[in-house]
């Protein structure tokens, strides 16, 4: 029908809504949008419940009827123009039902191969019908690489029909793939995964606020080791995961090198052992997340908030860390504290963590130590963090561990000072006012030096007195040692020179019994 009258239809005829039929009549054209300023106007298409402008550049529309609905969904499939398609919930103009609109829409843009996005939000999917009419479109378009269904009821068995559309695709093209909030089960999610698995090239995955739980995290944990080589952010936040599904997660995530983005947010079946078995992949020497998300609820103990500060301790990647929207207790902020600046010694400050900068969402003073340390972490260079650390918390420096070096670790000492003289140091907020901090370094490499000069004569003799004492030590037990071995060998000597003298014997005796026959 669509393909016979297409040419003589009239946009009046199929819709009564003014800025519907400029939508029409522009989709119609296959031509490129254009506003008065020469400019190209977006791709995008929202079909909704209303209207978000009224003029010439409008590209939303408000389905009236079942018939218009068609000949928007043929005149979308017939188009290479329309790029991304949002549908959000919406009731129908008309007497007509939601499948009655739905369907011939469908069923006429699946010959379209222009989309790259495809967005459901809050609709009705007709337990997952809408999937089957679109099957040709799936299994065809060589475009999309966006699927996003958010808020949408699927009913019992529509997520086998969505994964049956999924895995169809002759293209493989899908890249993103987000599923949120749509409470599918965990069955379900495992077909899902199954399916997502024929789409090797996925960056990123959403399935928060379903239902997945242990036999869909084993599933996902295939899916991560074979598959999605390529996926680099995936969320799996308020889901059913308990600490079975952590455990079948946690060995496949510490080798997921790819991974830069994971969130476990708000699953509140996962105990302390599994959040601290969670923790625990980000020890991995190969992790490369920067961003990580635990839990929105309060309950990250101390002993998980230990577990994930000891973990962190030698993680160089992460930046953004998620535990929630909790008000922290001191053993908290003090752990977090540690780990962005260890305080017991030079070294140990040197060798605190400089790359988290943000615990997103954490109740922390303005003017917390905790926050400045985070905020100095945001700097690019971080031996320049390292450096206002060491000036910031260690008024004196002591110099008595460098004196072995001799005079060599002097010029290295006066070349750190001028190094941090050239740093833009940071402001520091106390009682509300910023105050940028001052580190005194001209005093402060004289004091170094001065401290170094005075206790270097005494030092450097108690130290090469020691050294050579410990060197008598190790030749005398040298020298203990080749003695024993010399012992060793004359008790060798030894033994082997009476076995000649008795061999020598035995000959000499056989020798003469030899002769004695002879003379009889």
């Amino acid at each position: 029908m669509y393909d016979a009258q297409a040419d003589s239809i009239n946009v009046d005829d199929i819709a009564t809504d003014a800025t519907n039929r400029i939508v029409l009549r522009r989709i119609r054209s296959n031509e490129k949008m254009i506003d008065d300023d020469g400019c190209e106007i977006s791709k995008d298409l929202y079909i909704q419940n209303e209207h978000d402008d009224d003029g010439e550049e409008c590209v939303d529309y408000v389905p009236e009827s079942a018939y218009d609905m068609g000949w928007l969904g043929y005149f979308i499939g017939n188009s290479d123009r329309i790029e991304d398609l949002h549908l959000s919930a919406f009731t129908p103009t008309s007497d007509a039902s939601v499948t009655e609109v739905l369907e011939p829409f469908f069923k006429g843009l699946s010959g379209n191969k222009s989309i790259t996005t495809l967005d459901f939000g809050s609709m009705d999917l007709l337990g997952g019908r809408v999937f089957s009419m679109m099957g040709r479109f799936f299994e065809n378009s060589c475009s999309l690489a966006n699927l996003k269904i958010h808020r949408c009821h699927l009913g019992d068995d529509g997520w086998h029909l969505l994964a049956l559309a999924i895995g169809s695709s002759k293209n493989k093209s899908l890249r993103i793939v987000s599923l949120k909030n749509n409470n599918i089960s965990d069955e379900g999610m495992v077909d899902i995964i199954t399916s997502l698995s024929m789409h090797p090239r996925l960056e990123q995955i959403d399935l928060s606020g379903n239902r997945l739980n242990k036999n869909g995290c084993m599933t996902l944990s295939i899916f991560l080791r074979c598959s999605a080589t390529d996926l680099w952010d995936l969320d799996l936040g308020d889901n059913e995961i308990n600490d079975e599904g952590i455990d079948a997660l946690v060995p496949t995530l510490k080798n997921c090198n790819h991974l830069e983005s994971l969130g476990f947010t708000g699953n509140h079946s996962i105990t302390s052992r599994g959040w601290q078995h969670l923790a625990s992949i980000l020890e991995a020497p190969n992790s490369s997340l920067t961003r990580f998300g635990m839990s929105h609820s309060n309950n990250l103990d101390d002993e998980i908030i230990s577990a994930l500060t000891k973990s962190l301790v030698k993680n160089c990647r992460l930046r953004n860390l998620y535990i929630g929207e909790i008000l922290p207790s001191t053993s908290k902020l003090l752990a977090f504290s540690k780990l962005l600046c260890d305080k017991s010694s030079i070294n140990s400050t040197y060798l605190s963590n400089h790359a988290l900068n943000y615990l997103e969402h954490m109740n922390i003073s303005r003017g917390h130590s905790l926050q400045h340390l985070l905020t100095l972490n945001r700097r690019n260079d971080k031996k320049e963090v390292a450096m206002i650390k060491i000036l910031k918390y260690h008024n004196d420096f002591d110099m008595v561990p460098f004196f072995e070096w001799e005079f060599k670790v002097l010029p290295l000492i006066i070349d750190w000072f001028e190094r941090a003289s050239s740093i833009n140091m940071p402001y520091f907020i106390i009682i509300n006012v910023k105050r940028t901090f001052e580190p005194n370094i001209g005093p402060r490499k004289l004091s170094s030096i001065y401290q170094f000069v005075r206790g270097m004569p005494l030092l450097y003799v108690e130290t090469r007195i020691r050294k050579e004492f410990e060197d008598i030590k190790a030749l005398e037990s040298q020298m203990e040692e080749e003695q024993f071995l010399m012992r060793q060998e004359q008790l060798m000597l030894d033994l082997k020179l009476q076995r000649l003298r008795q061999r020598k014997q035995s000959v000499k005796d056989h020798k003469e019994s030899l002769l004695e026959k002879l003379a009889r």
